[in-house]
């Protein structure tokens, strides 16, 4: 099935048909001093209603549907959001951390949900965000279509630098001969104490990776973390005729050989041997971003991998991927106090179009009302479930 084309065009239903035709600041005929608008700057959110989100369009920049639809998926983020929106982080600015922005990211990212979820207007310009963003990013700053998962890494790591903590930690630990649940808890613990932040509690997990040598049998174990799970979209390498994100999970964790200019040198052996490589899933966060690795070299080109991946909308089942190994003594005997491994999708940012020339939007969930919402810049409109097009990045959330 090919990419489908942005025609998802819903009805608007009676109590949604006010909310759009609400004048928006980039209304060249709504005139800002008569109305007092607020800019993004001045615009004050008021908590009135736990259960709503922001729902604002987003005016387009010169090419910045990529932008927008990341930021429309980062808002209905209700944790990250409120922790900005309430303005918790500014207690969390590392002003002496060099690999942040002083809290400016931050502040800018700040003042635009807040006027997102004002629910004031119909759409807003992100223009103040942008010219905050592109003062520590000039790659963002022209009119060239960017890929949206480099602009959601970016903005994810200079939220995290802003507000990232660290303190020392002992030396490190043999974490060879520990079991596994000890190993992945002594490393995540470690890597805490160096990035303790906001950003890493909500979105980061861990996987493990195992070396083995195929002359000797001996491994190698590494714990290492992710924000976000890329994932192959092994549709031709499988040989399958549709898709799911299982068969790319699947392929994710498939034991790979390396060999010849791949092979790995054996510390015990002193020398390069042919070995496995194996990849575990070992620790999931609260929030799961999945990026769909779409993009393949043939030859010297460059071509989008264009089929549909299906995936469930509620209980997405990861319970298969976390050996029981991670599980604590006390976990794998107690089932009630195990881990929630489902996650509910709520979040979606689509890609349409070839490399050359392509489409960004979102769709959005309510969580607490169960509505979808589908944001193509400026305009959104209410859509069905079903209409729902899971094709780059989703976002979820444990149930």
């Amino acid at each position: 099935m090919t990419t489908p084309q942005v025609s998802a065009i819903c009805p608007v239903p009676p109590s949604y048909a006010k909310l759009n035709r609400l004048k928006s600041y980039n209304d060249p005929t709504f005139n800002t001093q008569s109305h007092n608008i607020p800019t993004q700057e001045t615009v004050h959110y008021q908590p009135t209603n736990p259960l709503i989100i922001g729902i604002t369009g987003l005016k387009n920049l010169g090419n910045t549907c990529y932008m927008n639809s990341i930021l429309q998926c980062l808002s209905a983020t209700i944790p990250l959001a409120r922790y900005y929106i309430s303005g918790t982080y500014r207690h969390h600015i590392n002003s002496t951390n060099k690999l942040g922005t002083g809290g400016v990211l931050s502040d800018a990212f700040s003042q635009l949900l807040k006027a997102m979820w004002s629910n004031t207007f119909a759409s807003l310009s992100p223009v103040t965000f942008k010219d905050a963003l592109i003062r520590y990013a000039p790659q963002f700053s022209g009119t060239e279509q960017q890929d949206s998962q480099e602009f959601l890494t970016f903005l994810l790591d200079g939220l995290h630098e802003d507000t990232a903590s660290s303190q020392p930690i002992k030396e490190e630990e043999d974490i060879e001969k520990m079991p596994d649940w000890q190993a992945s808890s002594v490393s995540w613990e470690h890597h805490i104490l160096r990035n303790k932040s906001k950003v890493v509690d909500t979105f980061q997990g861990q996987y493990k990776s195992v070396l083995t040598c195929m002359h000797c049998k001996k491994t190698s174990t590494t714990y290492s973390t992710f924000m976000s799970l890329s994932l192959p979209v092994p549709i031709k390498k499988m040989r399958l005729s549709s898709i799911t994100l299982y068969h790319c999970l699947d392929y994710f964790v498939k034991e790979e050989v390396l060999e010849k200019e791949d092979a790995w040198f054996c510390p015990q052996c002193k020398k390069k041997r042919r070995a496995t490589k194996q990849l575990t899933l070992s620790r999931l966060p609260d929030i799961l971003l999945v990026h769909l690795k779409r993009f393949s070299l043939v030859g010297q080109s460059r071509n989008k991998i264009d089929c549909m991946v299906k995936c469930p909308i509620k209980s997405l089942d990861l319970s298969g991927y976390i050996p029981s190994t991670m599980l604590t003594p006390h976990q794998q005997v107690s089932t009630l106090d195990r881990p929630s491994y489902n996650y509910d999708l709520y979040a979606v940012s689509n890609h349409y179009g070839s490399l050359s020339d392509g489409h960004y939007t979102a769709y959005i969930r309510n969580i607490h009302k169960e509505q979808w919402y589908h944001f193509d810049d400026s305009q959104f409109t209410p859509c069905e479930e079903s209409k729902v097009m899971v094709i780059y990045i989703h976002t979820h959330t444990h149930t």
